[in-house]
C-alpha cells in the first residue's frame, strides 16, 4: 500500500474538524452516535479490562478486549460500543485526525497512513504516557498544557507501529534481523500443539535464552511467552470460525494441556468463552 498524499490523505481530508487532543477516564458503557473524527486510544488501569464492539461495511459485528498491560488502538472514522469493567477504569486519549496527519507529515514527511483495525497490543510507550496522564487527572492536576505535546508524540508512534500498510511483513525498527524474527515465527507456528520454551525459540537463532527474550521484545512489543500465548489465541479463532472441531480437541492442537486452560486464557485475552465466540462468529452479518 502506497504512503503518496493522493491514497492516504483521503481518509483524513474527508472528516470534519476534530480537537486536536483529549483526554477521559470512560464510563462503564460508551455508545457512539456515529464515526469519531479521532484517532483514540484505550488505556485500562491495572487489573482493568474494556471491550470494543464495532463493524464496517455490512460485516457482522466484531470485537476486540483489551486487559492491561495492552492497549487498543482505534482508527478516525470507526464507530464502536465500548464496555469497560468498572467506571473510570480505563483512560480514553483522543487525537484529532487532522492533527493526526500535520504531526506525521512533519515527522516523517508522509501523508498519515490508514491504521489497522481495533485491536489489542503491547505498547509500553504508550503505557507510560497514559499511565501519567491517568495519575495527573485523578490528583486533579492540569494536564492541558502538557496534552499536545504528548499527543503529536504519540501520533508519530502510532504513525510507525499501527500503520496498515506496514502491519504485514514490515521489518522490526531494533531487536531481530527481520530473516532471524521470521525464523522463530515459523518455528512458533509450526509448533503450536507443542510445549514452547523461550530455550527452544532462542535455539533457532543461536543465542542465549536471556538475550533472544531481550531482542524478540524489542522487535515485536511483546516477550517470547506472550507472544506464543496469543498466537495461540489466533489460531483457536480460526479453528473456532470455520471447523465443528470438539473443545478438547481444539485445546489440544494449540498447545493446551486441558479445556478448562483453553477456556480460561482464551476468556482472559478475548472476553469470551470459545464456545461464545464459535456461536458469535457465525451469526449472520446485519442486513
Amino acid at each position: 500500500m502506497s504512503l503518496d498524499a493522493a491514497s492516504e490523505d483521503a481518509p483524513f481530508a474527508a472528516l470534519p474538524d476534530a480537537p486536536l487532543a483529549s483526554i477521559a477516564l470512560l464510563p462503564a458503557a460508551s455508545d457512539d452516535p456515529g464515526p469519531r473524527h479521532a484517532v483514540r486510544i484505550l488505556i485500562p488501569a491495572d487489573g482493568a479490562a474494556a471491550s470494543i464492539a464495532y463493524s464496517s461495511a455490512g460485516r457482522a459485528e466484531r470485537k476486540a478486549f483489551v486487559r492491561a498491560p495492552m492497549v487498543a488502538v482505534i482508527p478516525p472514522g470507526q464507530a464502536c460500543r465500548i464496555r469497560c469493567q468498572r467506571a473510570g477504569d480505563t483512560l480514553a486519549l483522543e487525537i484529532g485526525s487532522g492533527f493526526f496527519a500535520a504531526q506525521v507529515r512533519t515527522a516523517l514527511g508522509t501523508a498519515a497512513p490508514q491504521l489497522v483495525a481495533p485491536h489489542a497490543a503491547i505498547d509500553p510507550f504508550i503505557r507510560e504516557i497514559g499511565n501519567a496522564l491517568r495519575s495527573e487527572l485523578v490528583q486533579g492536576h492540569a494536564v492541558a498544557g502538557a496534552l499536545e505535546p504528548l499527543a503529536a508524540l504519540v501520533a508519530v508512534h502510532l504513525a510507525r507501529r499501527y500503520a496498515a500498510a506496514a502491519a504485514v511483513g514490515a521489518a522490526p525498527a531494533a531487536g531481530l534481523p527481520q530473516h532471524k524474527l521470521q525464523r522463530v515465527q515459523d518455528y512458533v507456528e509450526a509448533h503450536l500443539a507443542e510445549s514452547i520454551r523461550v530455550e527452544h525459540l532462542a535455539a533457532q537463532v543461536h543465542m542465549s535464552p536471556f538475550h533472544f527474550a531481550r531482542m524478540f521484545k524489542k522487535a515485536t512489543g511483546q516477550p517470547p511467552h506472550l507472544y506464543v500465548v496469543m498466537r495461540r489465541i489466533e489460531r483457536a479463532k480460526a479453528l473456532l470460525r470455520g471447523s465443528e472441531t470438539g473443545l478438547i480437541h481444539l485445546a489440544a492442537q494449540i498447545g493446551f494441556r486441558t479445556q478448562g486452560h483453553f477456556t480460561g486464557v482464551f476468556r482472559r485475552y478475548t472476553g469470551c468463552t470459545p464456545a461464545a465466540f464459535r456461536l458469535e462468529s457465525r451469526q449472520p452479518a446485519p442486513s
